[in-house]
């Protein structure tokens, strides 16, 4: 369990690099540095087509081959700017195109021309995958995102970080790092022996940036799930709950499923809404989940008891659903029938994220795990 109780009065300034992002954690982090007063340089690619900023992009509007030569000339560019950081911090280990080894290339000069590294868990990591693959075929947890991600994700295929060379790169990318900080309950738990591994760190999220409005239902309640990675969010148990919502209360709500949207537009379609579901399969909270509690949304997602354990969370707004349709249909009944608790909810979800995933805090932390 991170008990989120840090001094933000930091008396050294570092120097720190952020290599990739992923759904805005390395942005969020990167504004709670430099409120703390410390050198910060994020060198990403945007990730995909939510388009996130970054101080040093490699992104590219070509794609094919075109685009994969210009982000590849872009990172070597950037290589010989990245150099004599006190500490860098990798999104991931599979970060760059794979061919000719360019991403173990990359990484590795990263590492050698700063000081000292550290890996976050935050995405497809093979140790991930095999915990929560192989724990779900022996019906030893209560459910795992695995299958529908095979399914629908990667069309029936292996993913490529089960690869040989990629399990060889991520086992001594693993054991080079000073560090290994996984963000949430999914990701730490694969890890528990590992000894690089520190406790897990919540996910920052800069709440100065996000306007909070009041959560207030209109003629309908307006709910929506954002489409994006079909299997892993659980969104085919979405599409079946809003099937038979519409047909029990087409007066009352408004569902909505949409996605691949880039960021802003995405934020500007959450502002119209009462309700985000965000994922199905999922013990903890993910960012987009977060973002929409800072801006007073009720959200429906992963709560469940042992991922807010292994955050220290003491009270939490969100409510747990399961990758069932009846788990989402009962919630968002319950949500019609107390329809005047909803503005009151939506505040307590600001005030639970200004707590627990303050981005200075959070940045203050992460300086704490750097630091030793």
């Amino acid at each position: 369990m991170y008990l989120i109780s840090y001094c933000l009065n930091i008396d050294t300034n570092m120097k720190i690099l952020l290599v990739g992002e992923f759904s805005g954690v390395h942005n969020n982090l990167r504004d709670g540095l430099k409120s703390l007063g410390h050198d910060v340089m994020l060198f990403a690619g945007g990730d995909g087509f939510k388009k996130f900023p970054a101080d040093i992009s490699w992104d590219s509007s070509y794609s094919g081959y075109v685009g994969e030569i210009s982000k590849v000339y872009k990172v070597i560019r950037g290589l010989q700017k990245l150099k004599e950081f006190d500490v860098v911090q990798f999104i991931n280990p599979d970060i760059f195109m794979h061919r000719f080894g360019f991403n173990k290339y990359v990484l590795k000069q990263l590492m050698s021309n700063n000081k000292r590294s550290f890996l976050l868990v935050a995405g497809d990591h093979s140790a991930v995958w095999e915990y929560w693959k192989s724990n779900s075929d022996k019906k030893n947890i209560k459910y795992s995102w695995i299958d529908d991600l095979i399914k629908y994700d990667l069309n029936g295929q292996s993913p490529r970080w089960l690869n040989d060379s990629y399990l060889e790169w991520e086992s001594e990318m693993l054991h080079a790092v000073n560090g290994v900080i996984p963000i949430m309950y999914e990701y730490a738990v694969p890890y528990r022996s590992f000894k690089n591994i520190r406790s897990a760190i919540p996910i920052p999220i800069n709440v100065d940036k996000i306007i909070y409005r009041e959560n207030k239902v209109h003629n309908k309640l307006v709910i929506f799930h954002g489409l994006n990675r079909y299997g892993v969010k659980g969104t085919r148990y979405v599409e079946q709950a809003f099937n038979i919502l519409q047909k029990k209360y087409p007066n009352d709500l408004e569902l909505i499923i949409r996605g691949k949207l880039p960021y802003n537009q995405y934020l500007e379609l959450i502002n119209k809404t009462n309700v985000v579901i965000d994922q199905t399969t999922s013990y903890s909270l993910g960012v987009n989940g977060l973002v929409s509690m800072a801006m007073g949304k009720l959200v429906l997602g992963g709560a469940e008891p042992e991922g807010k354990e292994e955050l220290g969370y003491k009270n939490c707004p969100a409510i747990n659903i399961t990758p069932d349709v009846d788990s989402i249909v009962f919630a968002i009944e319950k949500l019609l029938e107390t329809k005047e608790k909803i503005p009151e909810m939506g505040f307590q979800s600001r005030a639970f994220v200004e707590n627990y995933h303050h981005y200075r805090k959070i940045a203050a932390a992460y300086v704490d795990v750097w630091s030793k």
